[in-house]
């Protein structure tokens, strides 16, 4: 068993892998499951995409919730797959591309990746609005004149994406997403909050994805002021959503906030 962690960890490809552990049989009969797993959760996701071939059980295996999370925090600990996601307009025709880079400094530059925008059309603009766990949040035109735009919900390595329902307040003025994983319900929430300094009560709202609409939240700490420049997107740590606001009484600025386990907001003074 040391020989075949041994091949998986050197990265010399996966057709070994494939051969140590067909027919389907030996697989079921020699190995268990929980060890393919592990030894799976340490491919890359272009490896898992055609793993995904080999059979039913495997197909299976990969697609289950416990071995895309086993997968995804392995990931989290191996500095070689941790990736920038870099937007660049080309200016010879004005046209948006998405590129890979890895964050190790000992990758070579041959590691670079050019990436599909996931739209029909060449977009002349596309915006990275929030990410996390592999997943990304982009706006691009919806049509070839440009005038409207769409949400996707994109996972660069899959190169998969899902269209996100319109928001249910437009942006207007200045406005914030935030993506995040709630642990609690074991789903990734969208968070869409807009600025607050022209005095008024601007409603927030909220997506959860298994959902398919965005909900109006109403509850916010009373007698502040949201402030979101320079805030691109919106900082997620310990499961909650956090922006800068003012507070009007004392005219001092407070941190705010979301847990999105419950959906309440909290404000503190920095």
């Amino acid at each position: 068993m040391s020989e075949i962690l041994q091949l998986v960890d050197s990265k010399n490809e996966t057709n070994c892998l494939i051969a140590l552990f067909c027919p389907i049989q030996a697989t079921a009969t020699h190995v268990q499951e929980e060890v393919l797993m592990d030894i799976l959760s340490r491919l890359p996701v272009q490896s898992l995409l055609r793993f995904k071939c080999v059979s039913k059980f495997w197909n299976t295996l990969i697609l289950e919730p416990y071995f895309k999370m086993k997968h995804l925090n392995h990931a989290k600990n191996d500095q070689d797959s941790q990736k920038f996601l870099i937007n660049h307009m080309c200016p010879k025709d004005n046209i948006f591309s998405m590129y890979c880079v890895p964050l190790s400094s000992v990758q070579p530059v041959e590691k670079v990746q050019k990436l599909d925008c996931p739209s029909n059309l060449k977009p002349w603009r596309c915006t990275i609005h929030c990410y996390c766990d592999g997943l990304v949040v982009i706006e691009v035109p919806d049509n070839l004149d440009n005038e409207s735009s769409i949400l996707l919900l994109w996972n660069p390595s899959t190169r998969e994406s899902l269209v996100l329902p319109p928001l249910e307040f437009p942006p207007e003025g200045d406005s914030r997403l935030g993506l995040g994983y709630d642990s609690t319900s074991g789903e990734y929430k969208i968070l869409h909050i807009r600025d607050g300094l022209g005095g008024c009560k601007l409603p927030s709202e909220i997506l959860t994805l298994k959902g398919g609409s965005w909900r109006s939240i109403d509850e916010h700490p009373r007698g502040i002021c949201t402030v979101l420049l320079g805030m691109q997107p919106l900082p997620f740590v310990h499961e909650a959503f956090h922006w800068i606001a003012i507070l009007k009484k004392l005219k001092c600025f407070v941190v705010v906030s979301f847990s999105i386990s419950n959906e309440v907001c909290s404000s503190n003074v920095p």
